[in-house]
């Protein structure tokens, strides 16, 4: 797990470029480098975490034998050792790295090495023959690919973090667009575009090709286009798969040459990467949850009932303090780059901190269950109209628009002329498009954005089982019974675990952090919230009226409705525009 940083066409000085590249020191710790070729104007540049062959050999950028290609990886292989046995006639190869593989397979593969990888990756490959530039992201997006490209300048430089391409002096704009989106639609993280204007991401299961100074971008992978039918598979048969699957997935997330621990919430999905990774090991592992100061939102009370004395020796839990979060708040907007989660990103914030501090560099994550087997309550409606749309023609749409306040917008700003957006429905299920929606735009795509910048802001790296490309894909195309049964969601994996792991894991209703957010913010954060929402800079901007928030603030804090996430609307914008809006404006 690295940060990679490059420029094609005018590239800046070798220094320069070095020195954006160490704005990303804290993805890559152990190792940093530099593939500089003044002649081509490419600028490759690497900060290194090592994971995988700890030696001097891993060191990138990393050249191919005959020196023609050079790459720069952030991610993980996990299939590398089968993929190098397959190889090993091809390619005489000089390391144990991941990235040797990687690079091995674009040679010998070319794009369709992207459809052998099962991993999570974001990479860039040079050619120096063909002068052409192949950069790739994985199929679920879980490792990030930044980039921007002036045609003007001819210049094309692409980064791990937004913050690196603004060391590479590009113009931090806002993007009213996104700024639309957000505060009208509560949506971010949903497109390939950013909150900064002409800076894009590179979309999940995507690659790109940047020769002659024109920019060409494709899907290699999008579970749209498998178009399979719903399974009809048995759950006997379901099971069986699913464990398989699981099983080898954890299997080869385990594959690491520093500590490896788990994430563990009072959820059944994290407590069965916990189970089978023990088992995979034959040993106890480091387990990290969050703990809350109130008994109402603990979820380490539930956990403990299913840990046994040997696991809790090596359990270890962090604990956000109301008096801390204001402090935190103005950390994560500079280590997120862009506005995030509320206080429970915060709070998951701490505990990646935990773990640099207990010295476990790789840790599983329990992220994609609800995406993948609809475990999320609100996909109940797309359930029960798939159920009866033939009988009845029921029809139920989740609306969230009563989430959103668009009262205190300025009229000047809702009558732009922004095109609204629009989730695809690619399938004739709705509980399908549901899924979907949440796995491309919504909640998936945030969710991993803020995981990546909180495990790697501390040097850590997270990953996530259930996000293997195979279960994604078998469990997607399950049949709606085995989702969601008779009110049981998640059916296949809790009726696969259920004789498997601890009887109290995920069968009490979990304790879920976001609930503090609204209690927290009546009770410790008011005075902080409104001195943000009644600052002159607040007052200023093109995007609201002052007054109106201010009056519905006041209602809130009066203790009208539980909703807080339009109060952490603003106060997150605001505090994203006075980082990288108002302080470049001063520079």
């Amino acid at each position: 797990m690295c940060g990679i940083i490059g420029t094609i066409g005018k590239i800046p000085k070798k220094e320069e470029f070095e020195k954006a590249r160490d704005v990303l020191s804290h993805r890559g710790p152990d190792d940093f480098g530099a593939y500089y070729n003044e002649k081509d104007g490419v600028a490759l540049g690497h900060r290194r975490l090592s994971i995988i062959d700890l030696s001097l050999a891993g060191h990138q950028p990393f050249l191919s034998n005959d020196g023609r290609y050079a790459v720069v990886f952030n991610g993980e292989i996990y299939n590398y050792l089968e993929l190098k046995k397959e190889l090993e006639n091809f390619y005489d190869f000089k390391t144990k790295t991941d990235t040797e593989v990687l690079l091995a397979s674009y040679i010998k593969w070319g794009k369709d090495c992207l459809q052998k990888f099962n991993g999570m990756f974001a990479f860039a490959i040079w050619d120096e023959e063909k002068k052409e530039l192949f950069c790739a992201r994985d199929r679920l997006g879980v490792k990030p690919f930044y980039y921007s490209s002036i045609n003007s300048e001819q210049v094309f430089c692409f980064s791990s973090e937004i913050k690196g391409l603004l060391a590479l002096e590009i113009k931090p704009e806002p993007n009213d667009k996104i700024i639309y989106d957000y505060l009208a639609y509560g949506l971010y993280d949903h497109s390939n575009e950013t909150f900064f204007n002409k800076i894009l991401k590179l979309p999940a299961g995507h690659y790109l090709v940047y020769k002659n100074n024109k920019l060409d971008i494709f899907k290699y992978w999008d579970l749209a286009d498998i178009k399979k039918a719903p399974s009809k598979i048995s759950l006997i048969e379901a099971k069986e798969k699913f464990l398989e699957l699981l099983s080898d997935s954890i299997k080869l997330r385990l594959r690491s040459d520093v500590k490896v621990g788990v994430n563990l919430s009072s959820g059944l999905d994290s407590a069965t990467l916990l189970f089978f990774a023990e088992k995979i090991t034959g040993r106890n592992l480091d387990i990290f949850s969050m703990c809350s100061v109130e008994e109402e939102y603990d979820e380490c009370s539930l956990i403990k009932n299913f840990l046994d004395e040997k696991q809790k020796n090596k359990w270890h839990r962090s604990c956000l303090k109301p008096e801390e979060v204001m402090e935190l708040i103005v950390q994560l907007i500079e280590s997120q780059d862009e506005p995030y989660g509320g206080i429970p990103t915060i709070a998951y914030h701490q505990l990646a901190g935990l773990e640099k501090d207990k010295g476990v560099t790789v840790v599983l994550e329990g992220q994609g269950g609800d995406e993948i087997l609809a475990g999320y309550k609100y996909y109940q409606p797309e359930f029960i109209e798939n159920m009866m749309k033939e009988k009845q023609g029921f029809k139920y749409s989740q609306d969230m628009s009563t989430q959103i306040n668009t009262y205190v917008l300025k009229d000047s700003f809702l009558k732009k002329e922004f095109h609204n957006f629009i989730y695809r429905r690619p399938f004739k299920s709705e509980l399908l498009n549901a899924q979907y929606r949440d796995i491309v735009y919504s909640k998936l795509p945030r969710v991993l954005r803020f995981n990546d910048r909180m495990s790697m802001v501390f040097g850590r790296e997270w990953r996530q089982p259930y996000l293997d490309y195979r279960i994604v894909e078998m469990c997607f195309f399950l049949p709606d019974e085995l989702k969601i049964n008779n009110g049981v969601q998640k059916f296949l994996l809790r009726e696969t675990m259920k004789e498997i792991v601890p009887s109290d894991a995920g069968q009490r209703p979990k304790k879920t952090f976001g609930a503090i957010q609204t209690p927290w913010f009546r009770k410790y954060l008011k005075d902080y919230i409104i001195e943000i929402l009644n600052s002159e800079s607040f007052g200023q901007r093109p995007y609201w009226n002052q007054e109106k928030v201010l009056e519905e603030a006041n209602k809130f804090f009066n203790g009208e409705g539980d909703n807080s996430f339009f109060i952490w609307q603003w106060v997150n914008l605001e505090l994203w525009l006075r980082k990288y809006i108002d302080s470049a404006q001063q520079d």
